[in-house]
């Protein structure tokens, strides 16, 4: 299982499963490129980059071409079925949002080791709520990464 699928308790063919029939019901074809990423994604685990993830698409569909994946990305981005994460450095991960039943999470990266950390979803609502209501700020947390350090990081500086 992915760290995601498996924080949500699915297995991959379950993820993958859930991304193309929430496609599907927004009346999107299901491409070859299109289920390559899904499949990839739901395999990969982690926080890929899309170098990373390219990468290992290729290794599964060695026919799939650069700019293809890329724009596939930019794609399922703007249907809501996969979320990049600006990580502050100028790269971005990419990872499956499995739909309104299983809710999206935030993430944190440590500006020492470089660590992405997941972060539960609803952190940051009190201060959304606040920046909408004293400044008329609507905030979308899930796209950045918040910076700091991480545990192990912590521990080994002391």
């Amino acid at each position: 299982m992915t760290a995601h699928a498996h924080a949500l308790g699915m297995r991959p063919e379950e993820a993958v499963d859930a991304v193309l029939d929430q496609l599907r019901s927004q009346g999107q074809r299901i491409t070859g490129a299109r289920r390559a990423v899904v499949e990839t994604l739901a395999h990969i685990g982690g926080h890929p980059s899309a170098e990373e993830l390219l990468h290992r698409v290729r290794q599964r569909y060695p026919t799939v071409h650069r700019a293809t994946v890329y724009r596939t990305l930019d794609t399922l981005s703007e249907l809501g079925v996969v979320t990049h994460v600006h990580l502050g450095d100028g790269a971005s991960t990419y990872h499956l949002a499995l739909g309104p039943a299983h809710p999206g999470h935030l993430h944190a990266k440590c500006r020492e080791c470089g660590r992405i950390v997941d972060l539960p979803g609803d952190l940051l609502g009190p201060v959304a709520d606040r920046l909408a209501r004293e400044r008329e700020f609507e905030l979308d947390p899930a796209h950045v990464a918040l910076s700091g350090r991480c545990g192990g990081c912590r521990d080994a500086a002391r």
